[in-house]
């Protein structure tokens, strides 16, 4: 069974690596043809950022062609969170000041998103270019013709066909978490010709997000939309050209993604913020991402593309004098479950947790509960504790399986002598010998699944770690959050002053964590000596040394208290196997307990099969079950009929010279 456990152990281990990565494959050294076709990938792309142009930007010309030479002006509506740039280009955002996040630690200045990418105007209108078939966008002049403290509009006319009206505003007398960060948006178009209008369809842009130094996967630089199939996303990775992971999934680079579906909201995303926009009233069709080249140059190819997106919308043909109006609302701001789940409609879908998103949410509910408390004693490591803490609440929760494990691991031990005479007794008779050992199990009262009880911790420890790993990677809070050495959670724990080896920087959480899991290792007692097991165990804290090296600080932190907490519960099991060493295992005659009835099941269906002898294997398939079920039904019958022996439902022979009817009245 150890060598079961280890095998199972082991392909635990590579199922937490693909569920870690299975959005974000790791780079792998290419051979000379994928080598080739990367370089020649490269030097496209380092053409067209000479042309100073998106990649998707056609050369013709769009039914709303921009004036030239109109000088850009800015105005500004701000609240106690957000400082929005609008630009009279598009009559939409230029940029965002997130006032309560600063762009880098070294600065006190305010993340700034969109940050004029590419040229980029969120909420830009965009229409469909009839060659390209991607959304070309409305970059008009539009003039200012209303702004007060919380709102203002644009206009723009299009001679001989439509009046666009643009207006934007803040919530108001809004008590909910997102209103801070969030524009009411309100677009309309009509048709001031004589004549029938009909669009059929119009673009709005989402802004242009770029990826973060953590994000060195690219995984969490993506486009998402929200429709009757849950949140579907494109991300960055689709952009680059990829080897995949063992050559499996290896792709070429796309120019853009089409996501279609009826959507509730569209979004683009990074790994801290995020903008969401929500139409009211009717559903977007879908929407499409594109990258925008920033940094040719980057040594790590998913640090060279921001992304943008648009949303599409069915537009019906206007006749002379008639409107159409898209209004929602924007949201430009941190990835906060709370506050996303605070807008009601399925926005925390955003932070993509992935496959075990059923615990990242609580998690992260959980620590920002115990951080608005240990905020208040530390608020400079509040973080840091709260993960802590998180950690010891987890291990608690676990701590009665453990208790368990405890006891059975140490009863089981005592039994490896009779255990290993059994194996050597029915050595080549591995069905005698599982009845025997089964039999052993039984008359001790010892569950030999007790083997599996680290297994079993592993079943549940992956998981929780997975989904606390996807918790803290994507969430803002974490963002520059300092505790101790480390400056931030989110990132590995590199110290400047200390050397790097041979180019890697030092990391000294998981270095403290492979030590604390080599103790854990040396003075974990398991219930044999397997020499596989006991390999598996040296090798353990190397794997977790390189499996951790890169994580964020934070997830390290987590498995290091944990790691912890397994060593001093490796002390209570020893403590437990010297209290009990010295007294001697007793057999406990009680009443079947279920292996027992497990054992007696399985002797009565061997018997059954010896019964029918070797003709019954020659029968086709639905003989053998005719058969079967026969005699489940007089094995049923018997059954009943020794259940009712004695009582009044006894069934009686009818008396042959009797009457068997009635008599009728006369």
């Amino acid at each position: 069974m150890d060598k079961k456990n280890t095998t199972i152990g082991i392909l635990l281990l590579i199922a937490s690596f693909y569920f870690m990565f299975d959005s974000a494959k790791r780079q792998q050294i290419p051979t000379p043809e994928q080598a080739a076709a990367i370089a020649a990938s490269d030097a496209r792309q380092e053409e067209a950022s000479k042309s100073a142009k998106p990649a998707y930007q056609a050369d013709i010309v769009s039914p709303f062609a921009p004036e030239t030479n109109v000088k850009e002006e800015i105005v500004c509506l701000e609240n106690d969170s957000i400082k929005v740039h609008f630009t009279n280009k598009g009559g939409g955002i230029a940029f965002v000041e997130l006032l309560k996040y600063e762009k880098s630690q070294d600065s006190s200045l305010p993340y700034l998103f969109n940050d004029s990418i590419g040229g980029m105007v969120a909420m830009g209108l965009g229409v469909r270019d009839t060659q390209s078939a991607l959304p070309q966008p409305v970059n008009n002049a539009f003039a200012l013709t209303k702004a007060d403290k919380n709102s203002l509009t644009y206009e723009l006319i299009i001679p001989g066909k439509y009046k666009i009206v643009r207006t934007y505003s803040f919530l108001e007398n809004s008590k909910k978490d997102y209103a801070a960060y969030t524009l009411a948006t309100s677009t309309t178009l009509t048709n001031i010709s004589k004549k029938a209008e009909n669009m059929e369809e119009i673009f709005l842009c989402l802004g242009a997000v770029p990826p973060t130094i953590g994000d060195i996967y690219g995984g969490n630089l993506a486009f998402s939309i929200y429709g009757t199939e849950g949140a579907k996303f494109v991300k960055s990775t689709e952009f680059v050209d990829s080897s995949g992971f063992l050559g499996i999934g290896a792709h070429s680079a796309r120019l853009y993604d089409w996501l279609f579906e009826p959507s509730d909201w569209g979004a683009v995303k990074n790994q801290f913020f995020a903008a969401v926009f929500t139409p009211e009233g009717q559903k977007a069709k879908g929407g499409v991402a594109l990258p925008i080249l920033i940094d040719p140059s980057a040594s790590d190819k998913y640090m060279r593309n921001a992304l943008t997106a648009f949303l599409a919308f069915d537009m019906k043909a206007l006749e002379p004098g008639e409107s159409w109006t898209l209004n929602g609302t924007y949201y430009v701001g941190p990835k906060e479950l709370g506050r996303l789940f605070s807008m009601g409609g399925h926005q925390e879908e955003i932070m993509d947790y992935g496959w075990f998103g059923f615990l990242s949410r609580p998690l992260s509910r959980l620590m920002s509960w115990i951080y608005s408390w240990v905020s208040e004693v530390s608020p400079n490591w509040g973080w840091g504790w709260s993960i802590i803490i998180l950690t010891i609440i987890v291990r608690g929760i676990l701590w009665p399986i453990n208790a368990k494990q405890i006891k059975s691991t140490s009863e089981l031990a005592k039994l490896q002598k009779p255990i290993k005479e059994l194996r050597e007794k029915y050595k080549n008779d591995p069905k005698k010998q599982n009845q025997e050992m089964m039999k052993l199990y039984s008359e001790y009262g010892i569950n030999p699944l007790a083997g599996c009880g680290g297994l079993i911790m592993v079943f549940i420890q992956i998981p929780i770690f997975i989904g606390l790993y996807y918790m803290l990677q994507s969430s803002s809070e974490i963002r520059f959050a300092h505790f101790l050495w480390i400056k931030d959670l989110s990132m590995p724990d590199t110290i400047s002053g200390l050397p790097s080896i041979f180019g890697i920087p030092i990391h000294i959480l998981p270095i403290i964590n492979a030590l604390v899991t080599f103790l854990q290792m040396h003075i974990t007692p398991t219930p044999t000596a397997d020499k596989t097991q006991a390999w598996m165990f040296k090798i353990m804290p190397v794997i977790m040394l390189l499996f951790f090296y890169t994580f964020p600080s934070g997830v390290v932190l987590y498995w290091t208290v944990q790691s912890f907490i397994g060593v001093l519960q490796a002390l209570l099991i020893r403590r437990a196997r010297a209290k009990s060493a010295a007294q001697p295992l007793v057999k406990k005659p009680v009443k079947p307990g279920f292996f027992q009835k497990l054992q007696d099941a399985f002797a009565k269906a061997q018997a059954m099969q010896e019964n029918r002898g070797p003709e019954f294997n020659k029968l086709p398939l639905s003989e053998k079950l005719k058969i079967i079920r026969k005699e489940n039904a007089e094995a049923a019958a018997k059954a009943k009929a020794a259940r009712l022996n004695g009582t009044m439902y006894e069934q009686r022979k009818k008396n042959p010279g009797g009457r068997s009817t009635k008599s009728k009245r006369r």
